[in-house]
């Protein structure tokens, strides 16, 4: 099903909350000392940053799909991502909140290749 203009707003608002919490959790990262991690996590967001801007120059195409499902969808990776930034920044399980990390940006980038 096509997708508005609102929710394409909509979409692109919470795509940019997840792309934010990747810069934040590289930022943690590199204060822990961690600057392995960091560029991982670095590498898994400008992946994401590149799909989003491309997704931001299609604004005009037809978007496919349930844009209320792609909204819940993205806001609940980012409720995960920010458990994992605390996590990190509580210093619990560093290498395994990494790994989480890396996994909820790829599924937001899997979320963005599906609109168009």
């Amino acid at each position: 099903m096509p997708i508005s203009m609102t929710k394409k707003q909509e979409i692109i608002q919470q795509l940019l909350a997840s792309k934010t919490k990747a810069y934040q959790a590289e930022v943690k990262l590199l204060l822990k000392q961690k600057p392995n991690e960091a560029a991982e996590v670095k590498n898994h967001g400008k992946e994401l940053s590149r799909r989003i801007d491309n997704l931001i120059s299609e604004t005009m195409s037809d978007w496919v799909g349930n844009a209320d499902k792609l909204i819940s969808d993205v806001k609940l990776i980012n409720k995960k991502v920010q458990r994992s930034i605390n996590d990190i920044n509580n210093n619990v399980n560093v290498a395994g909140n990494v790994v989480k990390l890396v996994g909820f940006i790829d599924d937001v980038v899997e979320i963005v290749d599906g609109i168009t």
